[in-house]
């Protein structure tokens, strides 16, 4: 059975995602955008700090999935297939999903520590 992440989105609403299903969030203010792998986008009325608490306290001893980086976003290390620091661009792409993301607004030094820690998780593996 696939782990489930539930949001209460403001007080009207609740989601039940598969956190598989993920691909990244993006901070807009006071609320966030939510990408699904399918092309859905969903409006949460939350800020990005409090979607990164959620995710880890309901993944709790689960391998680590998420990753924020930057100020601006929350991604799923299983659908980051490149990063390139010469062009500040971070592409997300799985078969499940028809064409790549590219995400251009991710600073260099962000992209860069994103990089240095996928890195170093491979070599700890």
């Amino acid at each position: 059975m696939k782990q489930l992440l539930i949001i209460q989105n403001g007080n009207t609403e609740m989601m039940r995602l598969a956190f598989d299903e993920i691909l990244y969030i993006r901070s807009d203010g006071n609320y966030c955008v939510m990408t699904l792998s399918n092309g859905e986008e969903l409006q949460l009325w939350m800020n990005l700090k409090a979607i990164t608490e959620l995710i880890d306290q309901q993944m709790r001893q689960q391998e680590i999935v998420f990753v924020r980086v930057g100020k601006q976003y929350v991604l799923n290390l299983h659908y980051i297939c490149r990063i390139d620091t010469k062009k500040d661009q971070l592409s997300l792409w799985r078969k499940e999903i028809p064409q790549k993301i590219v995400l251009n607004s991710i600073s260099h030094k962000a992209l860069q520590l994103l990089e240095e820690g996928i890195k170093q998780k491979q070599n700890d593996l």
